[in-house]
């Protein structure tokens, strides 16, 4: 989520969708395959400072992009890497009030609450049923 993004678009309302990330084990491989079957095309988020490759796209072709690619590196989820996955991710106002009222209901937290700088807050939930959602309050990060 670039700071391009979120400085020139309409901030997402609370439980909206605004993001998506898809996360790969072979990264060339897959932005070929996506390319090709989608049209998607990829460019470096401005916001990784040159961290990693975290290539956003615009799904619709829109000129501001709403989804990214990267791959997956294990150190990236304390030391086990996850099979490759695409998160969703839902605004919310709070991200640490989100979370605790998702535990109140019966859900979990499994990633987070934390910040990612120069973007926002994110966590990652379980709900009751083990279906896995992330959330983030789009912001400064710091």
């Amino acid at each position: 989520m670039s700071e391009h993004t979120h400085e020139h678009m309409v901030m997402p309302k609370h439980g909206e969708f605004c993001w998506t990330e898809v996360a790969v084990t072979d990264l060339e491989k897959c932005k070929s395959f996506y390319t090709n079957v989608f049209g998607w095309e990829f460019a470096q988020s401005k916001a990784m400072d040159g961290e990693m490759q975290y290539l956003e796209f615009s799904s619709s072709g829109a000129a501001e992009p709403d989804a990214a690619i990267y791959e997956i590196n294990a150190d990236m989820f304390g030391g086990t890497a996850p099979p490759p996955h695409i998160a969703v991710y839902v605004a919310v106002d709070d991200v640490d009030a989100a979370a605790e009222k998702a535990k109140s209901l019966g859900g979990s937290v499994l990633v987070g609450p934390e910040n990612i700088p120069n973007v926002g807050r994110f966590a990652v939930i379980g709900d009751p049923a083990g279906a896995v959602i992330s959330m983030i309050a789009l912001g400064g990060g710091e």
